[in-house]
């Protein structure tokens, strides 16, 4: 590991390098004594790094040396937060996952649902402690109740050049969450016997790209975050049956984008993203490439960059 130095601007912290944090992503964490049984299935799954289902499988979310322009990609951390009230998973709703709703008078990815978490920065030793911070200014959530048991592998988002880590933690002692900053406008656990139900479930797509999506009360869960939803669901073995088998390797229904969004809570503005006006869009979770289509031009995924530009394209679109 390079050698870690302090800050200019703030000499009684340490500055690490992006090898600095790459090198600690790339060992799991220690996992505690007491895991429970409920999150064993996926912790196993996540560590091992073995099970490339979903969005873990898709080629196009494998990080490269450098982005379309040339430039390394730029690296952020989410946290993916189970936990249960009684500590066992066996409560009236058992498990659930910690999300956020962004708020949609944000100018940038406006009315998304997402994880915790956004960019490394110098201060971070760790992709850890990145997701651990910006989950706290968030959500307002105790670090001291939450335990870190597994990384996912880095995954690409193409029109932004950002590579993002899924930190999958055990929130041993759940307590009080709230949005903490504007950016959001409820921050909340949902509990996965609510995400595997089928009738929740749905694929949508737009043009040649189609992806898993959720429905939480009414919000759209798709894009990256439900990417990434989705491959949990399966690797700690919740997923119930939800989709019509493939024909040809296409799914058998695909929902539109925009009629879903257009019902939905969200309150998402998709339109210049999604025909690529403006940078810092991102793909959808689970991309697929259709068969017969040269392309897969801009990879739309679930964010709304209706803002300047040049601001946009440094965000990070979960």
């Amino acid at each position: 590991m390079t050698s870690a130095s302090e800050r200019p601007d703030h000499p009684d912290q340490t500055a690490y390098t992006l090898d600095d944090w790459l090198e600690a992503g790339s060992v799991q964490p220690a996992l505690p004594d007491d895991l429970p049984d409920w999150l064993e299935p996926l912790v196993t799954a996540a560590r091992s790094g073995t099970e490339k289902t979903g969005i873990l499988g898709d080629a196009g979310r494998d990080v490269p040396e450098t982005g379309p322009g040339g430039e390394k990609p730029r690296y952020s951390a989410v946290l993916v937060l189970f936990g249960e009230a009684d500590g066992k998973g066996e409560g009236e709703h058992g498990p659930s996952v910690l999300l956020t709703h962004r708020n949609p008078r944000m100018r940038t990815h406006s009315g998304q649902i997402a994880f915790p978490g956004g960019r490394r920065e110098s201060v971070d030793s760790s992709p850890v402690e990145t997701a651990l911070r910006e989950a706290v200014e968030e959500t307002a959530c105790d670090p001291a109740s939450v335990v870190p048991v597994a990384l996912l592998q880095p995954l690409y988002i193409d029109r932004t050049n950002h590579a993002v880590i899924p930190v999958i933690a055990w929130w041993r002692t759940p307590g009080s969450v709230r949005p903490a900053t504007e950016e959001t406008d409820w921050v909340r656990p949902v509990p996965v016997a609510d995400l595997v139900e089928p009738t929740v479930r749905s694929r949508i797509g737009f043009l040649n790209w189609h992806g898993p999506a959720f429905d939480i009360d009414g919000y759209l869960l798709w894009g990256f975050t439900g990417g990434v939803v989705d491959a949990v669901l399966k690797l700690g073995g919740w997923e119930k049956p939800w989709e019509q088998p493939w024909q040809d390797g296409e799914p058998a229904d695909v929902v539109d984008l925009f009629a879903a969004l257009e019902t939905s809570r969200n309150g998402e503005n998709l339109v210049p993203a999604l025909l690529g006006e403006e940078p810092g869009t991102e793909p959808a979770g689970e991309l697929q490439k259709r068969p017969g289509n040269p392309g897969n031009p801009g990879n739309p995924g679930n964010t709304a960059n209706t803002g300047n530009p040049a601001k946009a394209s440094k965000e990070v679109d979960w």
